[in-house]
């Protein structure tokens, strides 16, 4: 006993099979692009000790208090721009990890260097820039 029963198969047309496909990748796009680095700040410490004092921001991505600073540190950075750069010693980098050691920051915690290399100001995870600023001075002033 056999019998002819079609089964039949229920297939998307073509062009909703390009809609999910183009719809898929915009949203791998999109998680992709929340997920790269949104600092303006520099991570390079090179110009510790240079010829300006300088403010480094210790941060470790497995932290939160760091990513709080960050952002604090991004508002005010342009208004200080010029007269003092700001960097970053990120934890999960060679030279990031030297600078903690050296200057004993952990995550979130700010060092302000002078131009020999010494520790002129230090404060630890600061809740706003108001905070911030007194450590810094004045822009007009620099």
């Amino acid at each position: 006993m056999t019998s002819n029963v079609k089964q039949s198969k229920a297939s998307l047309p073509g062009w909703l099979k390009a809609f999910f496909l183009i719809v898929l990748i915009v949203a791998m796009a999109a998680v992709i692009w929340t997920q790269l680095p949104r600092s303006g700040i520099s991570t390079d410490l090179s110009v510790v000790g240079g010829d300006k004092p300088v403010l480094v921001l210790t941060r470790d991505v497995n932290f939160l208090n760091g990513a709080g600073v960050l952002d604090l540190l991004r508002e005010m950075e342009p208004e200080y721009r010029e007269a003092i750069p700001f960097r970053i010693a990120h934890q999960g980098q060679p030279a990031g990890q030297a600078f903690a050691r050296k200057y004993q920051t952990q995550d979130g915690d700010l060092a302000l260097i002078d131009s020999d290399g010494k520790l002129i100001g230090r404060m630890v995870q600061p809740q706003n820039s108001a905070e911030i600023a007194q450590l810094l001075p004045r822009p007009t002033t620099l």
